[in-house]
C-alpha cells in the first residue's frame, strides 16, 4: 500500500492511496508536472513496511523511488 500527498497548484493538499505503484508514479509525476518546485508541491510518497525491531507495520518514507 502506498500513500501519497502534495500541494497542488491551489494549494490544497491532495491524498491518494494505491496498492498499484504505477498509479503512485502516475499521480507523483502529475503532481511534479502541475507545480514544478518541491519547497511548493511537498510531494511525499510512503510505503507500508514492517518494522523489523518490533514487527509493527509503519508508513516508510519512499518519496525519492518516485521522483528519480
Amino acid at each position: 500500500m502506498y500513500k501519497l500527498t502534495y500541494r497542488n497548484a491551489q494549494g490544497r493538499m491532495v491524498t491518494a492511496q494505491s496498492f498499484d505503484r504505477a498509479e503512485i508514479q502516475k499521480l507523483a509525476n502529475k503532481a511534479r508536472r502541475d507545480v514544478p518546485d518541491p519547497k511548493v508541491n511537498e510531494l511525499r510518497v510512503r510505503e507500508i513496511a514492517a518494522d523489523e525491531t518490533t514487527g509493527d507495520f509503519i508508513w516508510a518514507d519512499c518519496t525519492a523511488d518516485f521522483t528519480r
